[in-house]
């Protein structure tokens, strides 16, 4: 029977492999906000109607210092 072959050392791949993952990652954030920046804006605005009119003293929310 042969004896089995040992294949080298893979140096580096798990360095390689989490650059290209982390390459994906900046891409696939890059799409999703060029698509959704639009609607992001537009929701990020009415979180921020809705924090001034809780946070406004004279409409009954708010700190009243």
């Amino acid at each position: 029977m042969c004896a089995p072959v040992r294949r080298p050392a893979r140096r580096g791949q798990a360095t390689t492999e989490y650059l290209l993952l982390l390459a994906f990652l900046v891409v696939a954030v890059a799409a999703a906000a060029w698509a959704f920046l639009p609607l992001w804006n537009d929701g990020l605005g009415a979180l921020e109607d809705d924090a001034t009119d809780l946070l406004d003293p004279g409409r009954g929310g708010g700190n009243k210092r």
